[in-house]
């Protein structure tokens, strides 16, 4: 139940970014697309999270999010739980705040540069990559409050970010007894856009 949480705190940071102004609007480059982001988290089931948008006629468009997710019965499922797990920030108060990172979502970023960002936070990139055939550049961002976490983040170069809710790869890691450890990730695993 608790990557749920994660996912909806992931949606929540960027609807609530985006209200505070934080989060830049990138107006939307038209066609049909579909992204499926899994998370992931140790000793629990993946979630899965589908967002598809399908043009329309007269310039419209309708949009559709679907979460996946494996619930046990032993675990005293009811459809009111879940639905409200999926609202909360269930053990997502000990984790590191990803909100500054939005700051970058509208600005170019460059390999081999550190970006400070709101609350003293800082993006360290490292190097260009690709996901899915979208161009990222991969750092890592610290947060000052949360010093033993750090998250590895794909962030999508700015020709693909208004066609993304959120990076294609974050994995939050904590580190215990001299070495990190996987605390959650969000990858996005299916990617299509067509015009």
């Amino acid at each position: 139940m608790r990557n749920l949480s994660v996912l909806a705190a992931a949606a929540f940071i960027a609807a609530s970014t985006w209200a505070q102004g934080f989060l830049p609007e990138l107006p939307y480059p038209g066609g049909y697309t579909f992204l499926r982001y899994e998370v992931r988290e140790p000793g629990e089931p993946a979630l899965g999270w589908i967002l598809e948008v399908v043009p329309k006629e007269e310039g419209a468009y309708e949009v559709r999010m679907t979460m996946v997710s494996e619930v046990s019965d032993t675990e005293g499922f009811s459809l009111l739980r879940t639905f409200m797990g999926a609202g909360t920030l269930e053990g997502g108060a000990d984790v590191i705040p990803l909100a500054p990172i939005f700051s970058l979502w509208d600005k170019e970023i460059e390999a081999g540069k550190s970006y400070l960002l709101r609350e003293r936070a800082r993006f360290i990139t490292e190097r260009e990559d690709e996901i899915l055939g979208i161009p990222v550049v991969v750092g890592t961002y610290v947060h000052p409050l949360f010093p033993r976490q750090r998250a590895v983040i794909y962030l999508p170069r700015l020709s693909h970010r208004a066609l993304l809710l959120f990076p294609p790869y974050i994995r939050v890691e904590e580190k215990a007894d001299g070495e990190y450890r996987l605390v959650q990730e969000i990858e996005l695993v299916e990617f299509v856009h067509e015009d």
